[in-house]
Protein backbone atom coordinates (compact mmCIF):
# COMPACT_ATOMS: atom_id res chain seq x y z
CA UNK A 1 0.00 0.00 0.00
CA UNK A 2 2.88 2.39 0.72
CA UNK A 3 4.23 2.00 -2.82
CA UNK A 4 0.82 2.61 -4.37
CA UNK A 5 0.21 5.63 -2.13
CA UNK A 6 3.56 7.11 -3.22
CA UNK A 7 2.60 6.70 -6.86
CA UNK A 8 -0.69 8.52 -6.24
CA UNK A 9 1.22 11.40 -4.66
CA UNK A 10 3.63 11.52 -7.60
CA UNK A 11 0.74 11.71 -10.07
CA UNK A 12 -1.02 14.44 -8.09
CA UNK A 13 2.21 16.43 -7.77
CA UNK A 14 2.86 16.25 -11.51
CA UNK A 15 -0.64 17.52 -12.27
CA UNK A 16 -0.34 20.31 -9.70
CA UNK A 17 2.88 21.50 -11.33
CA UNK A 18 1.20 21.66 -14.71
CA UNK A 19 3.10 18.69 -16.03
CA UNK A 20 2.11 15.28 -17.22
CA UNK A 21 2.13 12.13 -15.14
CA UNK A 22 4.79 9.75 -16.34
CA UNK A 23 2.91 6.58 -15.44
CA UNK A 24 -0.44 5.37 -16.73
CA UNK A 25 -2.85 3.48 -14.51
CA UNK A 26 -1.74 0.25 -16.10
CA UNK A 27 1.83 1.13 -15.12
CA UNK A 28 0.74 1.62 -11.52
CA UNK A 29 -0.53 -1.94 -11.45
CA UNK A 30 2.65 -3.17 -13.14
CA UNK A 31 4.98 -1.39 -10.72
CA UNK A 32 3.28 -2.55 -7.54
CA UNK A 33 3.01 -6.26 -8.18
CA UNK A 34 5.71 -8.83 -7.56
CA UNK A 35 5.47 -11.67 -10.09
CA UNK A 36 5.68 -15.24 -8.93
CA UNK A 37 8.46 -17.45 -10.28
CA UNK A 38 7.33 -19.39 -13.39
CA UNK A 39 5.45 -22.66 -12.91
CA UNK A 40 8.49 -24.71 -13.95
CA UNK A 41 10.55 -23.11 -11.16
CA UNK A 42 7.81 -23.31 -8.49
CA UNK A 43 7.20 -27.01 -9.09
CA UNK A 44 10.73 -28.18 -9.83
CA UNK A 45 12.10 -30.96 -7.69
CA UNK A 46 15.01 -30.09 -5.43
CA UNK A 47 18.21 -30.16 -7.43
CA UNK A 48 21.46 -28.26 -7.67
CA UNK A 49 21.47 -24.84 -9.27
CA UNK A 50 23.61 -24.35 -12.37
CA UNK A 51 26.71 -22.60 -11.07
CA UNK A 52 29.57 -20.88 -12.90
CA UNK A 53 27.84 -21.09 -16.27
CA UNK A 54 25.37 -19.30 -18.51
CA UNK A 55 24.17 -22.13 -20.78
CA UNK A 56 23.15 -21.80 -24.42
CA UNK A 57 19.42 -22.01 -23.65
CA UNK A 58 19.75 -19.11 -21.19
CA UNK A 59 21.57 -17.03 -23.83
CA UNK A 60 18.73 -17.70 -26.26
CA UNK A 61 16.25 -16.61 -23.59
CA UNK A 62 18.27 -13.44 -23.04
CA UNK A 63 18.09 -12.68 -26.77
CA UNK A 64 14.30 -12.94 -26.60
CA UNK A 65 14.36 -10.58 -23.61
CA UNK A 66 16.48 -8.07 -25.56
CA UNK A 67 14.15 -8.23 -28.54
CA UNK A 68 11.17 -7.56 -26.28
CA UNK A 69 12.96 -4.63 -24.63
CA UNK A 70 13.75 -3.05 -28.01
CA UNK A 71 10.12 -3.46 -29.13
CA UNK A 72 8.93 -1.77 -25.92
CA UNK A 73 11.43 1.07 -26.46
CA UNK A 74 13.14 0.20 -23.18
CA UNK A 75 16.43 0.01 -25.09
CA UNK A 76 17.36 2.53 -27.77
CA UNK A 77 18.12 -0.19 -30.32
CA UNK A 78 20.38 -3.04 -31.42
CA UNK A 79 23.37 -0.81 -32.20
CA UNK A 80 23.64 0.16 -28.52
CA UNK A 81 23.32 -3.50 -27.46
CA UNK A 82 25.95 -4.65 -29.96
CA UNK A 83 28.41 -1.95 -28.91
CA UNK A 84 28.03 -2.79 -25.23
CA UNK A 85 28.62 -6.49 -25.92
CA UNK A 86 31.69 -5.57 -27.97
CA UNK A 87 32.98 -3.49 -25.07
CA UNK A 88 32.47 -6.31 -22.58
CA UNK A 89 34.04 -8.83 -24.97
CA UNK A 90 36.97 -6.45 -25.53
CA UNK A 91 36.69 -6.53 -29.31
CA UNK A 92 37.07 -3.55 -31.61
CA UNK A 93 33.92 -1.39 -31.70
CA UNK A 94 31.92 -1.26 -34.89
CA UNK A 95 30.03 1.75 -36.17
CA UNK A 96 26.35 1.44 -37.05
CA UNK A 97 23.85 3.79 -38.67
CA UNK A 98 20.63 3.62 -36.62
CA UNK A 99 18.65 5.15 -39.49
CA UNK A 100 19.47 2.34 -41.92
CA UNK A 101 17.65 -1.00 -41.73
CA UNK A 102 20.63 -2.95 -43.03
CA UNK A 103 22.86 -1.50 -40.31
CA UNK A 104 20.32 -2.32 -37.60
CA UNK A 105 20.08 -5.90 -38.85
CA UNK A 106 23.87 -6.18 -38.80
CA UNK A 107 23.93 -4.87 -35.22
CA UNK A 108 21.46 -7.55 -34.20
CA UNK A 109 23.54 -10.27 -35.87
CA UNK A 110 26.70 -8.97 -34.17
CA UNK A 111 24.93 -8.85 -30.79
CA UNK A 112 23.83 -12.48 -31.15
CA UNK A 113 27.34 -13.62 -32.13
CA UNK A 114 29.02 -11.81 -29.23
CA UNK A 115 26.43 -12.98 -26.71
CA UNK A 116 26.99 -16.60 -27.71
CA UNK A 117 30.77 -16.25 -27.47
CA UNK A 118 31.06 -14.34 -24.19
CA UNK A 119 32.51 -16.07 -21.14
CA UNK A 120 29.79 -16.90 -18.66
CA UNK A 121 30.92 -14.26 -16.13
CA UNK A 122 30.73 -11.58 -18.80
CA UNK A 123 27.13 -12.46 -19.64
CA UNK A 124 26.19 -11.75 -16.03
CA UNK A 125 28.12 -8.47 -16.30
CA UNK A 126 26.00 -7.63 -19.35
CA UNK A 127 22.79 -8.31 -17.40
CA UNK A 128 23.88 -5.79 -14.77
CA UNK A 129 24.73 -3.22 -17.46
CA UNK A 130 21.27 -3.63 -19.00
CA UNK A 131 19.76 -2.45 -15.74
CA UNK A 132 22.26 0.27 -14.81
CA UNK A 133 23.39 1.79 -18.09
CA UNK A 134 21.47 0.63 -21.16
CA UNK A 135 17.92 1.16 -19.86
CA UNK A 136 16.39 4.20 -21.55
CA UNK A 137 16.34 7.28 -19.33
CA UNK A 138 13.46 9.27 -20.80
CA UNK A 139 11.35 8.75 -23.92
CA UNK A 140 9.05 11.44 -25.33
CA UNK A 141 6.19 11.11 -27.76
CA UNK A 142 5.59 13.35 -30.78
CA UNK A 143 3.94 15.97 -28.58
CA UNK A 144 6.87 16.20 -26.19
CA UNK A 145 5.16 14.29 -23.40
CA UNK A 146 7.10 11.78 -21.32
CA UNK A 147 6.01 8.23 -22.10
CA UNK A 148 8.84 6.24 -20.46
CA UNK A 149 11.13 7.01 -17.54
CA UNK A 150 14.10 4.93 -16.48
CA UNK A 151 12.19 3.26 -13.65
CA UNK A 152 9.99 1.40 -16.15
CA UNK A 153 12.81 -0.26 -18.14
CA UNK A 154 14.61 -1.08 -14.90
CA UNK A 155 11.51 -2.72 -13.48
CA UNK A 156 11.17 -4.73 -16.69
CA UNK A 157 14.81 -5.91 -16.58
CA UNK A 158 14.65 -6.70 -12.86
CA UNK A 159 11.58 -8.91 -13.29
CA UNK A 160 12.45 -10.55 -16.61
CA UNK A 161 16.12 -11.28 -15.84
CA UNK A 162 15.13 -12.86 -12.52
CA UNK A 163 12.44 -14.88 -14.32
CA UNK A 164 15.05 -16.06 -16.83
CA UNK A 165 17.38 -17.13 -14.00
CA UNK A 166 14.53 -19.07 -12.38
CA UNK A 167 13.49 -20.76 -15.62
CA UNK A 168 17.07 -21.85 -16.31
CA UNK A 169 17.85 -22.96 -12.71
CA UNK A 170 20.82 -20.61 -12.61
CA UNK A 171 22.67 -20.43 -9.31
CA UNK A 172 22.29 -16.65 -9.14
CA UNK A 173 19.56 -14.12 -8.54
CA UNK A 174 19.05 -10.62 -9.88
CA UNK A 175 18.39 -8.21 -7.04
CA UNK A 176 18.64 -4.41 -6.93
CA UNK A 177 20.40 -4.40 -10.29
CA UNK A 178 23.12 -6.84 -9.26
CA UNK A 179 23.71 -10.54 -9.90
CA UNK A 180 24.22 -12.40 -6.62
CA UNK A 181 25.00 -15.99 -5.76
CA UNK A 182 22.26 -18.00 -4.14
CA UNK A 183 22.22 -21.28 -2.31
CA UNK A 184 20.09 -24.39 -2.46
CA UNK A 185 16.34 -23.97 -2.34
CA UNK A 186 16.17 -25.13 1.26
CA UNK A 187 18.79 -22.53 2.24
CA UNK A 188 16.89 -19.81 0.39
CA UNK A 189 13.65 -20.73 2.17
CA UNK A 190 15.33 -20.55 5.57
CA UNK A 191 17.00 -17.24 4.72
CA UNK A 192 13.64 -15.77 3.68
CA UNK A 193 12.10 -16.86 6.98
CA UNK A 194 15.02 -15.40 8.94
CA UNK A 195 14.78 -12.08 7.11
CA UNK A 196 11.10 -11.84 8.01
CA UNK A 197 11.93 -12.64 11.62
CA UNK A 198 14.71 -10.04 11.65
CA UNK A 199 12.17 -7.33 10.85
CA UNK A 200 11.63 -7.25 14.63
CA UNK A 201 12.72 -3.77 15.74
CA UNK A 202 14.71 -5.25 18.63
CA UNK A 203 17.05 -7.07 16.27
CA UNK A 204 19.01 -4.23 14.70
CA UNK A 205 22.46 -5.68 15.43
CA UNK A 206 21.43 -9.20 14.37
CA UNK A 207 19.95 -7.82 11.17
CA UNK A 208 23.21 -6.04 10.28
CA UNK A 209 25.31 -9.15 10.91
CA UNK A 210 22.98 -11.35 8.86
CA UNK A 211 23.02 -8.88 5.96
CA UNK A 212 26.82 -8.94 5.99
CA UNK A 213 26.80 -12.74 5.98
CA UNK A 214 24.54 -12.76 2.91
CA UNK A 215 26.76 -10.26 1.10
CA UNK A 216 29.87 -12.36 1.73
CA UNK A 217 28.10 -15.54 0.66
CA UNK A 218 26.40 -14.10 -2.43
CA UNK A 219 29.36 -12.23 -3.86
CA UNK A 220 29.53 -13.61 -7.39
CA UNK A 221 33.09 -12.62 -8.16
CA UNK A 222 34.75 -13.18 -4.81
CA UNK A 223 32.68 -15.15 -2.29
CA UNK A 224 34.08 -15.07 1.26
CA UNK A 225 32.92 -18.21 3.09
CA UNK A 226 34.99 -17.48 6.22
CA UNK A 227 33.40 -14.10 6.84
CA UNK A 228 29.99 -15.46 5.85
CA UNK A 229 30.32 -18.00 8.68
CA UNK A 230 31.56 -15.43 11.16
CA UNK A 231 28.77 -12.94 10.46
CA UNK A 232 26.05 -15.61 10.39
CA UNK A 233 26.98 -16.86 13.85
CA UNK A 234 27.38 -13.27 15.08
CA UNK A 235 23.79 -12.71 13.92
CA UNK A 236 22.60 -15.63 16.06
CA UNK A 237 24.58 -14.35 19.03
CA UNK A 238 23.23 -10.81 18.62
CA UNK A 239 19.65 -12.10 18.30
CA UNK A 240 20.05 -14.11 21.52
CA UNK A 241 21.34 -11.07 23.40
CA UNK A 242 18.68 -8.72 22.02
CA UNK A 243 15.74 -11.06 22.58
CA UNK A 244 16.82 -12.32 26.00
CA UNK A 245 18.51 -9.45 27.90
CA UNK A 246 17.81 -11.22 31.20
CA UNK A 247 20.37 -13.83 30.24
CA UNK A 248 23.13 -11.21 30.58
CA UNK A 249 25.16 -13.35 28.18
CA UNK A 250 28.49 -12.05 26.95
CA UNK A 251 28.76 -14.78 24.32
CA UNK A 252 26.56 -17.27 22.53
CA UNK A 253 28.10 -19.97 24.73
CA UNK A 254 26.92 -18.12 27.84
CA UNK A 255 23.43 -17.82 26.39
CA UNK A 256 23.24 -21.56 25.67
CA UNK A 257 24.05 -22.31 29.32
CA UNK A 258 21.35 -19.89 30.45
CA UNK A 259 18.62 -20.99 28.03
CA UNK A 260 19.12 -24.72 28.69
CA UNK A 261 19.70 -24.49 32.44
CA UNK A 262 17.73 -23.92 35.61
CA UNK A 263 13.98 -24.13 35.90
CA UNK A 264 13.35 -22.13 32.74
CA UNK A 265 14.81 -24.71 30.32
CA UNK A 266 13.55 -22.90 27.25
CA UNK A 267 15.57 -25.25 25.08
CA UNK A 268 16.44 -28.92 25.57
CA UNK A 269 20.16 -29.40 26.08
CA UNK A 270 20.42 -31.46 22.91
CA UNK A 271 19.03 -28.56 20.86
CA UNK A 272 21.28 -26.17 22.72
CA UNK A 273 24.22 -28.24 21.53
CA UNK A 274 23.45 -27.27 17.93
CA UNK A 275 23.98 -23.64 18.93
CA UNK A 276 27.18 -24.55 20.76
CA UNK A 277 28.44 -26.51 17.77
CA UNK A 278 27.92 -23.57 15.42
CA UNK A 279 29.62 -21.24 17.90
CA UNK A 280 32.56 -23.62 18.24
CA UNK A 281 32.99 -23.79 14.46
CA UNK A 282 33.05 -20.02 14.24
CA UNK A 283 35.78 -19.92 16.87
CA UNK A 284 37.76 -22.83 15.43
CA UNK A 285 37.26 -22.76 11.66
CA UNK A 286 40.34 -21.80 9.69
CA UNK A 287 40.37 -18.09 8.90
CA UNK A 288 37.08 -17.39 10.64
CA UNK A 289 38.13 -15.78 13.93
CA UNK A 290 40.77 -15.81 16.63
CA UNK A 291 43.38 -16.82 14.07
CA UNK A 292 42.22 -20.43 14.25
CA UNK A 293 44.07 -22.87 12.00
CA UNK A 294 43.00 -26.31 13.19
CA UNK A 295 39.19 -26.24 13.11
CA UNK A 296 38.82 -27.28 9.50
CA UNK A 297 38.76 -25.46 6.17
CA UNK A 298 35.65 -23.37 5.56
CA UNK A 299 34.38 -24.31 2.11
CA UNK A 300 31.52 -22.68 0.21
CA UNK A 301 29.40 -25.75 0.97
CA UNK A 302 30.09 -25.47 4.69
CA UNK A 303 29.38 -21.75 4.70
CA UNK A 304 26.00 -22.43 3.08
CA UNK A 305 25.23 -25.06 5.71
CA UNK A 306 26.15 -22.64 8.51
CA UNK A 307 24.09 -19.87 6.90
CA UNK A 308 21.03 -22.11 6.68
CA UNK A 309 21.51 -23.35 10.24
CA UNK A 310 21.98 -19.81 11.55
CA UNK A 311 18.81 -18.72 9.75
CA UNK A 312 16.85 -21.55 11.36
CA UNK A 313 18.23 -20.68 14.80
CA UNK A 314 17.28 -17.02 14.39
CA UNK A 315 13.71 -18.03 13.53
CA UNK A 316 13.61 -20.32 16.58
CA UNK A 317 14.94 -17.60 18.89
CA UNK A 318 12.42 -15.03 17.67
CA UNK A 319 9.66 -17.59 18.18
CA UNK A 320 10.83 -18.27 21.74
CA UNK A 321 11.19 -14.54 22.37
CA UNK A 322 7.57 -13.80 21.51
CA UNK A 323 4.71 -13.96 23.96
CA UNK A 324 1.48 -15.12 22.38
CA UNK A 325 2.22 -13.82 18.89
CA UNK A 326 2.34 -16.08 15.89
CA UNK A 327 5.81 -17.14 14.71
CA UNK A 328 7.08 -15.14 11.70
CA UNK A 329 6.92 -17.97 9.19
Amino acid sequence: MVGLFSLFLALDFAKAMGGHPVCSWSRISEMTTVPLPPFSARNRREKDWIDEDFPASARTGLLHLLNDAVDKNYLSGWPVIAKELQRIARVDPRDYEPSKIASIKQARVDAEVHLKQLDWERVYDFCERLYSHLAQHTVYDQFGEVTITKVQPQLFFAEEIQRLFEEESLGYEFKDGFVQRRGKRHTINQINKAERALADLRLEAARKHFSKALRYFRDREKPDPENAVKEAVCAVEAAAKELFPDAKAATLGDFVKWVTGGDRCLLPKTIGQTFSGLYAFRNGGEGVSHGATSGGVVTTELSEYVLGMAASQIVLLTDLGRDDEDPPF
